[in-house]
């Protein structure tokens, strides 16, 4: 018997996990750093792409989400799939700082198309299916799907990587080939959701209503800042991991062990954020995450003991998934249907933006001391809670008159 239309729409949150896993299917993880060493760049160059990162971001970021709202979250979506296919394909050539420059615009791209479009596919589904109170604990499964396949794949491409020759380099590219292709099959079984629209909402485009949006809300900026500046910590904190750790004596494959424990942290924090919610309150979990942070970092950059330092990092890494999941629900419910993706996408925009002084400044301390990153990465949690602090009435949804109703 044929699946009406809300049946096939309450598949989504459950295509998008599946679909999320494979893209995050990335075996070169735990070696990744040393891949591009191996590739003959140097570490303040990989500071460097990412740079080239935030520019194409900030370049792609906004028309992406504008794509997602006029043409459909699931084209987009598709699209994003399909850049990050060609830059696997791009990876396998790739050899220098110019070429990676190519790889890295694909994958940015790619990223864009995610970014927003994805968040908005799972409100939009859960809120036609009647579901929209699951959004916290449904986003956090999905967010923890980006740790999912980083629980074992990243130990098992350390095994296979653990000569760091070239030809196991390309039998990992390889895998994460046929990864994306199979991401692609999954999500082109996606439904497109009903977007709601009113009179004004029509009279207006879609991007003057982002801004609208933005301009009459400026909590909206700063939650974006707030969540923004803890994400380039652990951005910032992952990218001097791998030579932080070779540097304390760990081999490869305890690379690959590291990953294992880390992203099984981030996989359950996410997993559970409703319960985590619940139990401890969302403004209280937002703000002891940057404060365990901090001090997981300052012991790791003290600490003398080689497996403090890694239960230590392990740490710091894994607390971006349950963070972001605790704001998600409280910044859809002030956004409207239709300009959800493209407002979505401009707040992301920030990213770019503060992406570019900080990864300078990271990678020319990374050029003088592997524990400067890490200083830097606390002093930008400590920034958070001392000037963004995030307070409860904040996080009472708030709904405008163009959102959904279904958030009150």
């Amino acid at each position: 018997m044929a699946m009406n239309q809300k049946e096939r729409i309450a598949r989504n949150p459950r295509l998008l996990f599946l679909g999320r896993a494979l893209v995050e299917t990335k075996t070169l993880s735990a070696v990744l750093v040393l891949f591009y060493l191996h590739r003959g760049l140097e570490l303040g160059e990989i500071f460097f792409l990412s740079i080239v990162w935030s520019l194409t971001s900030l370049a792609t970021e906004v028309p992406s989400g504008y794509l997602a709202d006029l043409i459909g979250r699931k084209r987009t979506l598709l699209l994003g799939v399909f850049l990050l296919f060609c830059s696997q394909v791009v990876t396998l050539f790739a050899w220098g700082f110019w070429p990676f420059v190519g790889v890295f615009i694909l994958m940015s791209a790619s990223f864009s198309c995610f970014s927003g479009t994805e968040e908005a596919m799972l409100f939009e589904s859960l809120e036609e299916s009647g579901k929209s109170h699951e959004m916290n604990a449904r986003n956090g499964k999905l967010l923890s799907a980006r740790s999912f396949p980083d629980i074992l794949v990243p130990a098992i491409g350390a095994f296979i990587a653990r000569d760091l020759a070239e030809d196991q380099f390309r039998f990992l590219i390889l895998l994460n080939t046929v990864a994306a292709f199979a991401a692609f099959a999954i999500l082109a079984c996606l439904v497109e959701p009903t977007r709601t629209q009113s009179v004004v909402e029509k009279e207006c485009g879609i991007f003057v209503q982002s801004i609208r949006t933005i301009t009459t809300q400026p909590w909206l900026l700063k939650v974006a800042c707030n969540k923004i500046l803890v994400f380039v910590a652990v951005f910032v904190t992952w990218r001097v991991t791998q030579p932080f750790l070779t540097a304390h004596g760990f081999s490869i494959e305890a690379l690959g062990v590291f990953y294992v424990v880390f992203q099984g942290l981030d996989f359950v924090g996410g997993w559970f954020a409703g319960k985590i919610e619940r139990s401890l309150g969302t403004v209280r979990t937002i703000t002891l995450i940057p404060v365990v942070m901090i001090g997981t970092l300052v012991i790791a950059v003290f600490s003398g003991y080689p497996i403090v330092v890694f239960v230590a990092l392990a740490f710091s890494l894994s607390m971006n998934s349950l963070r972001d999941a605790m704001f998600s629900h409280a910044i859809n419910c002030r956004i409207a249907s239709r300009s959800r993706a493209t407002t979505l996408s401009n707040l992301n925009v920030i990213k770019g933006i503060l992406d570019i002084p900080v990864l300078l400044l990271a990678g020319w301390l990374s050029i003088l001391s592997l524990d400067f990153p890490l200083a830097l990465a606390a002093v930008l949690c400590l920034v958070v809670l001392v000037f963004l602090p995030i307070r409860k009435t904040e996080l009472i949804s708030k709904v405008s008159p163009a959102s959904s109703a279904s958030c009150v």
